[in-house]
């Protein structure tokens, strides 16, 4: 089993960038030349609400670049727009990700525009950074889904974990059972992983490395209707999938109730460095410990 791909997703439900290298921090992967740059760090808010492709699926079309010194947007029809890492913006905003408090700084009002330019919107939408240094992050223990979350263990703007694994063995067997294949990146995974010697084996870890990098699982990654937006063109699937089949033959009610399970969350073991380690693609995954009868348990 190795590694096939890694990608960090600056921007919440923004476009993901494909990295060879990355360092795996306590807020998930970052930017080996910039760590700055991390997974998730920036968030576009409605009235300081986080929004996501579930409400606006063109926002899978934006696509961050890693420049000096920060980002640049690029979109549809629309200019390149920089995003600074340094200096941060000022202005501190309240705001919610999942219901949960958490901070932002406000990118000013050009940011703003170029956001209500592209969605077609006269809402009030923002783009806010999470400061790491300043900021308390989200716990991941207090996440809706059930999972075993350390104290400690935290999450900038994150649905829940700060890395999410998906295999290509499990996509392989998912499109067999669809009319319309889809891609591993309608699940958004930060590490791709293959070489599985079959599907969902990755159901099971409990404890892996990766480079020199240990991560810990703390919950399988339960599916909403997110994966049914295609990346490249941002559109809805008009038959709901994946998300229907999914739930036809990856349920575990108990304790997971309707929600299906494709891939598993993790964390760093090490919680005593905000910096872990590196992982590469074609790095080996190797398992530590397993759970075997995840399955069979209630």
């Amino acid at each position: 089993m190795h590694v096939h791909e890694l990608i960090i997703y600056p921007i919440k439900s923004c476009a993901g960038i494909k990295v060879k290298e990355a360092l795996m921090t306590k807020y998930g992967l970052a930017v080996p030349s910039n760590p700055r740059i991390f997974d998730r760090r920036w968030m576009i808010v409605k009235n300081g609400r986080h929004q996501t492709i579930r409400v606006l699926p063109r926002m899978t079309l934006i696509q961050p670049v890693i420049v000096e010194n920060g980002l640049s947007l690029q979109a549809p029809n629309m200019p390149d727009l920089h995003i600074s890492v340094n200096p941060l913006p000022k202005e501190v905003l309240e705001c919610t990700c999942w219901d949960a408090p958490i901070l932002g700084l406000r990118y000013d009002d050009n940011v703003s525009q170029w956001l209500r330019t592209f969605f077609e919107t006269e809402d009030e939408l923002d783009l806010v950074v999470f400061d790491d240094e300043k900021f308390e992050g989200r716990a991941t223990k207090d996440a809706d889904v059930p999972n075993i979350a350390r104290d400690g263990d935290v999450v900038a703007y994150h649905d829940m974990s700060p890395l999410h694994i998906c295999s290509l063995q499990s996509l392989s067997d998912l499109n067999t059972r669809l009319e319309k294949k889809i891609e591993i990146y309608n699940f958004r995974p930060n590490v791709v992983s293959t070489g599985l010697n079959k599907p969902f084996d990755e159901d099971y870890w409990r404890e892996i490395e990766i480079g020199d990098v240990k991560l810990s699982w703390v919950a399988p990654c339960t599916r909403c209707l997110l994966p049914t937006v295609d990346p490249k063109t941002g559109i809805k699937d008009p038959n709901s999938e994946p998300y229907k089949t999914l739930r036809s033959y990856r349920l575990k009610k108990d304790p997971y109730g309707a929600s299906s399970l494709f891939g598993i969350d993790l964390v760093s073991t090490d919680q005593s460095r905000h910096i872990t380690g590196t992982m590469h693609v074609n790095d080996p995954i190797r398992v530590i410990k397993d759970d075997p009868d995840f399955w069979e348990k209630s």
